[in-house]
This record gives C-alpha cells, structure tokens and sequence, in this order.
C-alpha cells in the first residue's frame, strides 16, 4: 500500500469512527458499497476518485487540490483545528437519548436511586466540556454500553457497571488540557506569497 493511500484510508476510518458511524452506516450515506469501504480501510483496495469524494463528503471532509508549498501551512491549520475538534451533535443526541431510557428504567427499578442525579450530573459536564474525538472510541463504548442495558432487565449490578464506566469516562476527559489561544502551539512563520524567480 503506498503511502498516500495508507493517509487517505486512515483519515476515512478516523473520521467514520468520530462521527460514530459503522461501515454500512457509511456506505448508506455515501453510496460506496461497504464491502469497497473495508477493503480501502484494509489497505487492500484503490478507490475511484468518485467513491473517494463521495466517502469525504458523507463525513464532513473535503479532498481540494491545493500548491505544494502551501502545505505545511495547511497541515498547521488542520492540527490546531483537530486539537480543540469535538464528536458531532448526532452522536451526542444519541447518547442523551439512550442515557434517558436508562435512566427511566433506573427510576422504575428505585424511584429515590441516588444514581439518576449522579447520572444526569455527569450528563452535564460532558455536555458542556464537549467530547474530544480523541475520545471518540470510548464515548462509542459507553453509548452502546447504554443501548445495550434497554435490552436487558436492569439490576443492581448493571447500575454500578453503568456509574463505574461513565465515571470512568468522564475522568478520561477530564484529564485532556484545555486548549486555549495561549496554549495553542506557536504559528509557523511560513509564507504563502508566490516566491520571485530573481
């Protein structure tokens, strides 16, 4: 697999992950069968430049050619942006949705359960504190963690499950720094002026 092809497989899979989406779900958006997705995210295939467009656009991404020299400059952009970039809102609306059911559930089971206002509190906090894509795996785990217990009947043992993971999660988010202007690295000092032939 050359190396261009490893970068633009890569920078799909990382993007389908951060939006939460599975290989079909992604083929359903963009119309690129899922068989082609895995084997381009595998390394094992080349895609068309229209599947390839296609898959960017389902996630939010764009491939522009750009002059060479303007690179470095580009990728500085880029990597500010990723370091402050958190999960899209669909897939927060999801876990607000699946935590609700639980917590439904939970207050069936124990109306005064100290859990649901620990639960909600913990809600709140990564509302507000936004989830890193850095993190996106885990908030993945933890919304499907949730999904899973409307399956099944809750009990005593499922609740502390529940509380020891999204605890867990949020001291895993806790523990990112704050990007703020004055933390942000240094600008790099690079022009985008054309250079004379002189």
């Amino acid at each position: 697999m050359s190396y261009i092809t490893y970068h633009l497989s890569t920078a799909v899979r990382n993007a389908r992950i951060a939006w939460g989406l599975s290989q079909r779900e992604l083929s359903t958006r963009s119309g690129v069968p899922q068989a082609q997705i895995s084997k381009f995210e595998n390394g094992v295939v080349d895609l068309r430049l229209s599947s390839l467009v296609a898959l960017c656009r389902a996630l939010g991404l764009e491939l522009e050619p750009v002059p060479k020299k303007t690179l470095p400059a580009i990728h500085s952009i880029v990597r500010n942006t990723m370091l402050q970039a958190t999960i899209n809102s669909e897939l927060f609306a999801r876990a607000k949705v699946a935590l609700e059911r639980v917590l439904q559930e939970i207050s069936k089971f124990d109306p005064r359960s100290r859990e649901i206002e620990r639960l909600q509190e913990h809600m709140n906090f990564l509302d507000k504190a936004g989830i890193p894509t850095a993190q996106s795996k885990n908030f993945m785990r933890w919304i499907k963690f949730l999904e899973r217990l409307q399956e099944t009947p809750l009990d005593i043992k499922n609740i502390a499950n529940l509380m020891r993971r999204t605890e867990h999660l949020r001291k895993q988010i806790e523990q990112i720094p704050v990007m703020s202007n004055q933390s942000l690295p240094p600008k790099p000092a690079y022009s985008l002026q054309e250079e004379s032939d002189a």
